[in-house]
């Protein structure tokens, strides 16, 4: 059984609350601790200052020197009306004791008048009979204090006694005490403060994160990843400055091959990739599409787009591909689009055929059975058989022989003229450039010619040194003036919507393939298309290897 997983939002809340509680804690700890030592600093500078003022005064040295002069029995002169007075003060004052001592530390006064007459207690008074003014702390009768204590000198400033104030520990714990209350009180109120910051923070992360949990962020980037290496697009993104955030690797490969170098992330793509058009997107010119896109002569067809959040652009993404590869599956298509279609057409006549054979044959005509084989045989497959002899290549010339057979069955005259034997060429690729070319053309031709009175069309084809030269004449109605100029352009056409976007396609094999197109046309007159291709012959090695 998985073990539940703690939700990002609560995470949060946690951390952050019990970061906050250690460190109001911790402050809380740091802050009685210095107010502790501040309340004893103060008190001890307090009663000092209240021992040296009380040393000071007339009364006290004169109780001090009557006790010098009094008798020699242990009584005290004016002790009680001096402890009255010095009670009084004490209280008003607000500390625990104050005491007046004579030179040997026996007490005049004490808060509890049976201590009167005996010894101070403590241990720390002898500085102050010396006449030093300091405080201390000391354990005395009333529990552990601090005290302050000031000398008592008569007229010839000679020492007679001394004067010590003090409050105790638990006095302080007192004042310590109701100042912590207050401490706690707020630290309580931070914590609480804290806690609805944590839950809003939680909250807001969540809300960034498009509420996704962290297992579920963890599987989209690696599927992301996992994706962007294995799609065949160049895949290039940047943020809302126009600088480069997502480079996948075929762009990687494809703009190596461009001898672009390493794209930089994080810089302007309008430094790196000047023509991108990505900036303009950010700008809010909108998606382009199958924009072709020239890479220091690598030529690629481009899509870019706006990435939007929540309605706002926030990036542009270009998504491209090496356009070789689109003309690749093209060719191929229109290839298979061509076999197919003349198989069809093959298929058609021969049921045709077939049908008259099993005629004849059920009828008991075989004298006429035989006389209609030898004609298909002198009609059609002897120059079929010249015509594949004349074509090294068995693709070209099934591709032809299923034209005449298309023609056939379109009731036209397809004459098909070889003035050279046709080699295999170098690569397979010129093979299928070859029947994208005649493809459209004979296409264009046999339309032409429909519904004339002469339906014909000539294929005139020779090689020589690596040059190959077409020919595809028909005696169609010919081209308007105003058509021919933009024949070539896609969606041109003399038939229609839908239609013009063969020739586009002849052109473009033919320029990539580094040959020349002309067109002649005269109204009521006919076409006729002149190509002329490299095409170099394979050799004897390369055309075994099939």
């Amino acid at each position: 059984m998985p073990r539940p997983q703690l939700r990002l939002s609560s995470l949060i809340f946690l951390l952050v609350a019990a970061m906050v509680v250690l460190s109001l804690g911790l402050a809380l700890w740091l802050f009685t601790a210095q107010l502790s030592e501040t309340l004893e600093r103060s008190q001890a500078r307090r009663v000092t200052d209240l021992a040296q003022t009380l040393a000071d005064r007339p009364r006290v040295r004169e109780a001090l020197l009557a006790r010098r002069s009094g008798p020699t029995d242990g009584t005290i002169p004016g002790a009680p009306e001096l402890q009255t007075r010095i009670d009084g003060l004490r209280q008003r004052l607000g500390v625990d004791f104050i005491v007046i001592m004579d030179e040997r530390a026996i007490r005049l006064t004490h808060p509890d008048p049976s201590r009167v007459g005996r010894r101070f207690r403590g241990g720390d008074e002898g500085r102050a009979l010396a006449g030093e003014v300091y405080h201390s702390r000391a354990r005395g009768t009333l529990g552990t204090s601090i005290r302050g204590f000031a000398p008592v000198r008569d007229g010839g400033g000679d020492v007679i006694g001394a004067v010590a104030v003090g409050v105790t520990l638990d006095s302080l714990g007192t004042l310590l005490a109701a100042n912590r209350q207050n401490v706690i009180i707020g630290v309580l109120l931070l914590m609480v403060l804290s806690a609805l910051g944590a839950s809003w923070l939680a909250r807001f992360i969540k809300r960034v994160l498009l509420g996704l949990e962290p297992y579920q962020i963890t599987r989209l980037v690696e599927e992301r990843q996992a994706m962007l290496a294995s799609v065949h697009e160049g895949i290039l993104a940047v943020d809302r400055q126009a600088r480069l955030t997502l480079v996948n690797p075929t762009a990687r490969r494809l703009l190596a091959r461009a001898n672009l170098g390493p794209p930089p992330l994080g810089e302007a793509v309008a430094d790196y990739l000047p023509f991108s058009g990505l900036p303009e997107v950010l700008a809010g010119e909108g998606e382009t599409l199958d924009h072709e896109l020239d890479l220091n002569g690598q030529v690629v067809l481009a899509n870019r787009l706006p990435i939007l959040h929540r309605g706002q652009v926030i990036g542009a993404i270009a998504t491209f591909r090496d356009k070789s590869e689109i003309n690749a599956l093209a060719e191929q298509l229109t290839g298979v689009s061509r076999y197919a279609e003349a198989l069809r057409a093959a298929t058609h006549e021969f049921k045709n055929q077939r049908h008259v054979m099993l005629g004849l044959a059920q009828m008991g005509e075989l004298d006429r059975l035989r006389g209609y084989l030898s004609e298909l045989m002198d009609h059609h497959v002897t120059p079929g058989a010249a015509l594949v002899a004349d074509i090294e290549d068995p693709v070209l010339a099934g591709f032809l022989l299923g034209k005449r057979s298309e023609a056939r069955e379109r009731d036209l005259e397809l004459e098909i003229i070889i003035e050279s034997p046709l080699p295999v060429p170098a690569e397979t690729e010129q093979v299928h450039d070859l029947v994208t070319v005649l493809g459209n053309l004979l296409g264009n031709a046999f339309d032409a010619v429909e519904g004339r009175d002469v339906r014909r069309v000539t294929l005139t084809m020779s090689w020589a040194e690596g040059q190959l030269d077409l020919h595809v004449q028909d005696t169609g109605g010919g081209i308007a003036p105003g058509v021919r100029e933009r024949l070539f352009e896609p969606g041109v056409s003399t038939k229609g919507a839908g239609r013009g976007l063969g020739l586009n396609a002849v052109r473009e094999r033919v320029q990539a393939g580094g040959g020349s197109l002309a067109t002649y046309s005269e109204a009521g007159l006919g076409t006729l298309f002149e190509v002329e291709l490299p095409y170099p012959a394979a050799t004897h090695n390369d055309a075994g290897e099939g």
